[in-house]
């Protein structure tokens, strides 16, 4: 089960997990996707036995996933105002693959930069995960991910 200690738990933030594994909740802002990374790590290594190259590529897609959410979803939040929300759900299935489903209700925001450094984090997701899907539209985009257990030979 994952926990947040109240120490480092941001008000906005909610934690647990549900029958067929993860929900969690989690503030678009970087700080946040940090700390989600960490208890994503956690939870993983709670329920899935992989070596820790695999384990490396599911962590680094998940946070890759949460932290686009956090830079793109939502427009600059006005003082006062709160950042939006970015909802996880990770799941074993019955054959032993993993899919992690990431959603924001935010519009697409594109990125002002012209460094020729951005711009890659699809393309990082789509290396890293057996398949992945996003799908965009007026009310969000939600990332799929997924990871098919890897017979032993």
């Amino acid at each position: 089960m994952v926990r947040i200690s109240s120490a480092h738990r941001d008000p906005g933030d909610s934690d647990g997990t549900d029958a067929t594994g993860l929900a969690f909740s989690v503030t678009a802002s970087p700080e946040s996707a940090y700390r989600f990374r960490q208890q994503f790590a956690q939870w993983l290594d709670a329920t899935i036995s992989v070596d820790a190259e695999r384990r490396s590529d599911i962590v680094l897609a998940v946070y890759e996933a949460v932290a686009n959410a956090a830079e793109h979803a939502y427009a600059t939040p006005s003082p006062g105002t709160r950042p939006g929300a970015i909802d996880v759900r990770a799941r074993k299935t019955r054959d032993e693959s993993l899919e992690v489903i990431v959603t924001d209700t935010g519009q697409w925001k594109t990125d002002a930069s012209s460094s020729p450094y951005r711009g890659r984090g699809l393309a990082l997701i789509s290396a890293l995960c057996d398949a992945s899907d996003v799908t965009s539209g007026p009310h969000g985009t939600s990332v799929t991910l997924s990871w098919r257990q890897r017979q032993s030979v």
